[in-house]
């Protein structure tokens, strides 16, 4: 049985790398980095998985979350992280599974599982942050 957190990081990243939000780029990290951040940007918050299988087949349950994050800096305003979200929702869930790939695990197309907003302030700014979790089986080749 072989861990499927790696690939599935590396998966998400990779269907992600060319994410753009009206006309711009999107910054997407793995994990979160300690450096100064762009106003906006996504990262890979959490990940869990679940060995599900038997004998014959390894199956894994996971749930990957995805934090969505936008600087605020005059008014609280959800609309930037709302549009940034769907741009990652039209990715990840129209891809059939065999679009995400990696040499040890067959994906079964994310869905998604919940979407909730966190508030936080930041010196003079909001970052408005909107949690998107999605789940998905993989099969171990």
């Amino acid at each position: 049985m072989k861990n499927p957190g790696t690939s599935l990081r590396k998966a998400f990243a990779a269907a992600l790398a060319s994410l753009t939000y009206d006309g711009k780029a999107i910054t997407v990290y793995s994990q979160l980095p300690i450096v100064t951040l762009p106003d906006n940007y996504v990262y890979i918050n959490s990940m869990t998985h679940a060995q599900v299988g038997n004998n014959q087949i390894f199956i894994h349950d996971c749930s990957i979350t995805l934090d969505v994050v936008s600087k605020q800096y005059k008014q609280l305003d959800y609309d930037v992280t709302d549009g940034i979200a769907a741009e990652v929702m039209n990715t990840l869930t129209t891809f059939p599974y065999s679009t995400l790939t990696d040499a040890d695990f067959q994906f079964v197309a994310p869905v998604l599982a919940s979407s909730n907003y966190l508030v936080e302030q930041d010196g003079s700014a909001w970052l408005v942050r909107k949690l998107l979790t999605f789940d998905m089986t993989l099969i171990e080749k």
